[in-house]
């Protein structure tokens, strides 16, 4: 299976859940591997449509999305969000 598809398959799985899951819960209500859920997740994670919360994956709301996008990739944005925690831009934070 194809990594898009792992994520296709991990992202719906938790959009029609609760939104959040282990990756052992994750592993077994999508008939996955475990190390192949941790990585999707990764993935997730660096597409900004999820984070991690300790152990549990959770799937981020559309604002939230667009705003993490926006820190990311938009340098006149004078804060950054790091681990949740939203802090005034630094001149050396470019």
């Amino acid at each position: 299976m194809r990594d898009e598809d792992i994520d296709w398959l991990c992202y719906m799985t938790l959009s029609r859940g609760p939104g959040s899951a282990t990756v052992p819960d994750l592993a077994e209500a999508t008939g996955l591997a475990e190390d192949a859920v941790a990585s999707s997740a990764a993935r997730l994670e660096r597409a900004l449509l999820a984070r991690r919360d300790g152990d549990r994956i959770l799937l981020l709301g559309v604002q939230d999305s667009l705003l993490l996008c926006q820190v990311r990739y938009g340098k006149e944005v004078p804060f950054v969000v790091e681990d949740g925690v939203i802090r005034m831009r630094r001149l050396d934070d470019a």
